[in-house]
């Protein structure tokens, strides 16, 4: 334990002196203040290295342990099937979040419930990290993971398969992160965010990296890959969502006009029944993506139940190709004002914006890819590397698009599509990051 030191008890030399102000406390040597800084750092480092991590095994009651943590502190759990449902509403603190995660991410622990009441994790909490944890199956209408108004989300590395009901879903909150998940075989949309109506909504929502595929859902449900609701706010950058029953990624806009979601880098194939990427509101930028084999439209622009919110739109150097219906879709009656920029467009059903644009709409440099002249090397391998493809006649704004698909500085002027120079095959599952 440390002495304070005090007039009474400092050496004669440190003792307050004559003319002193009234309550001086005399101040230790240099040395020693040293000395004390060091001691209390040091025991500091050994309290929190002590008492961060628990581990715990499968024959360890899960909910329990999660409930005891506390800021700053780490669950870790060994390999092995683990029983929820778990209501979890402890929270860390900015900076010093509650983690749960796996001991050894290569074995990743099963967070398992097969009742029908619940849904897995039920988090009220906030500050919480979650890792290298694998969820499902569940049975219908049963949630992996359920976030209720929280702050300071972080949900990365997890594998979630074959959930019936839907695998990440939250109302309102902020801040937070989706991160490196596999969301494979979802019975259900896999990602909802927001609500319907927008009176709960979320901001600073980032959705990077994942890799959704093969959604299906019950007749009568759409089976989104990823959704935002109105006036939730997101960056949705870096994920790989192939095969969906509905729509790869929807966004439906917010009625804040300077509340603007991205949209950028997502590879989206194969959306079985609708379009791969449908815009249903803005302010949002969609730019980067590559959206191919769609039954519908590679990106569609919806007055989503005739809100009217498709203004400050910007659809920019995404590469569509093979979509049935058409590259790009718009509404036939609405007021839409939206800028369609330098995109590299192939389709089975048509070139550009389809029906002829709106009065709103404004297009430059976009690219027929539809024609003899080829656009990419490889198409049916997912190398989308241009190939002939002209410079853009029209400048791109670098600081709008000022990189491609993989994350690279584009050059000026720039190539027309979301790939600005060679590069290798699509590869389907998690995207490699940007290099820096």
């Amino acid at each position: 334990m440390l002495r304070t030191v005090g007039p009474s008890s400092a050496p004669a030399n440190q003792q307050a002196q004559a003319g002193d102000p009234v309550g001086y406390t005399a101040r230790p040597a240099p040395k020693l203040m040293t000395r004390i800084l060091v001691t209390v750092a040091l025991g500091m480092l050994l309290m929190v290295s002590g008492a961060a991590a628990k581990e715990i095994g499968p024959e360890e009651a899960l909910c329990p342990a999660i409930a005891s943590l506390g800021p700053g502190e780490e669950l870790v759990l060994e390999p092995g099937m683990y029983r929820g449902p778990c209501a979890i509403s402890s929270s860390g603190q900015a900076g010093n979040p509650i983690t749960i995660r796996a001991k050894d991410p290569r074995q990743p622990p099963t967070i398992a419930y097969d009742g029908a009441r619940a849904n897995v994790f039920d988090i009220a909490g906030s500050h919480i990290v979650i890792r290298d944890l694998e969820f499902g199956p569940t049975k219908p209408d049963v949630d992996a993971i359920r976030l209720r108004n929280v702050e300071d989300i972080v949900i990365e590395n997890c594998r979630f398969s074959e959930v019936g009901g839907i695998s990440i879903v939250a109302a309102s909150g902020r801040g937070v992160v989706i991160r490196g998940n596999e969301i494979s075989h979802p019975r259900a949309t896999a990602v909802y965010l927001g609500c319907h109506n927008g009176d709960c909504f979320l901001t600073d929502l980032l959705v990077e990296n994942n890799y959704i595929h093969d959604v299906s859902a019950p007749p009568g449900a759409v089976g989104y890959g990823l959704q935002v609701k109105l006036n939730s706010v997101a960056v949705i950058r870096d994920n790989v969502v192939v095969n969906t029953k509905g729509p790869g990624i929807m966004v439906y806009g917010a009625r804040d006009p300077l509340a603007q979601t991205i949209v950028e880098r997502n590879f989206v194939a194969r959306a079985r029944t609708s379009s791969g990427i449908v815009i249903g509101g803005g302010p949002v930028l969609v730019r980067n993506n590559i959206t191919i084999g769609s039954a519908d439209y590679g990106i569609a622009l919806e007055d989503y139940q005739r809100r009217g919110l498709l203004r400050r739109i910007v659809v920019a150097h995404n590469t569509a190709h093979g979509n049935v219906r058409g590259a790009i879709g718009m509404p036939e009656r609405a007021v839409v004002e939206a800028r369609i920029l330098n995109n590299a467009l192939h389709s089975h059903g048509g070139f550009g914006p389809e029906p002829p644009t709106p009065p709103g709409v404004v297009q430059r440099g976009n690219v027929n890819c539809s024609i003899a002249v080829p656009c990419f090397r490889d198409p049916q391998a997912f190398d989308f590397s241009p190939v002939g493809m002209p410079h853009s006649p029209w400048p791109a704004d670098l600081d709008l698009v000022g990189d491609d698909y993989y994350g690279r500085r584009r050059g000026d002027p720039a190539i027309p599509g979301a790939i600005q120079q060679e590069a290798p095959p699509i590869e389907l599952g998690i995207k490699p990051r940007p290099s820096s």
